[in-house]
């Protein structure tokens, strides 16, 4: 597999074992301690005053580097861990696709991927199984238990609509918002409008 390629070209600091400089990612002044030997060979420092072990020497150029290129091409061309770019990329508030690098390499994993299933060779077994989980994943409507009938829908208004959610398997909420999109009246309301019987002579 061929390493991940560079965006930018990144020279490494003029400096000696020894030499003090001050790094971005420690926000403190720093000794030279020695030299990677990764691709890009670079100054590793500690900070002055302080306990640890050291690590690259965090410049303009190398900040450069850490805001443009992928994880990938930062640890394989300057011979860094995942962790440490992952420390780098929080101090300095970078997102997981905030570099053209990983954009980038996000844009070609989706185009490889897209093109490997367009070449694949489905077998009619496969598309019948694709076929039917598809069709699972869009249910037609809501189950037959759920549904409202004509016969559900004449008895709206003749009885409470807390006594016909009980007989139908239905909230009293659902009873009363369906007989209110029929434009039905309660049974309460239908009661009302009735006139009163008339006393026997």
């Amino acid at each position: 597999m061929p390493p991940p390629v560079l965006l930018g070209t990144y020279t490494p600091p003029a400096l000696r074992k020894g030499d003090r400089v001050t790094c971005l990612y420690r926000d403190a002044e720093c000794v030279v301690t020695s030299w990677s030997d990764a691709p890009i060979q670079w100054p590793r420092v500690r900070a002055i005053g302080h306990r640890g072990g050291s690590g690259l020497l965090v410049d303009a150029t190398l900040l450069r580097a850490i805001r443009t290129e992928s994880v990938n091409a930062l640890m394989h061309h300057f011979g860094v861990g995942h962790r440490c770019v992952w420390c780098w990329r929080k101090a300095f508030g970078i997102t997981q696709l905030g570099t053209e690098g990983s954009r980038r390499l996000h844009a070609e994993a989706i185009a490889k991927g897209a093109a490997t299933l367009k070449a694949k060779v489905w077998t009619e077994a496969e598309r019948r199984v694709k076929r039917r989980l598809s069709k699972g994943r869009r249910p037609p409507g809501p189950p037959a238990a759920k549904r409202w009938t004509p016969a559900m829908d004449a008895r709206l208004g003749t009885e409470e609509d807390d006594v016909l959610g009980r007989e139908f398997g239905k909230t009293t909420e659902a009873v009363r918002v369906r007989r209110a999109k029929l434009g039905l009246p309660s049974a309460y309301d239908h009661r009302k409008r009735e006139p009163w019987p008339r006393p026997e002579p």
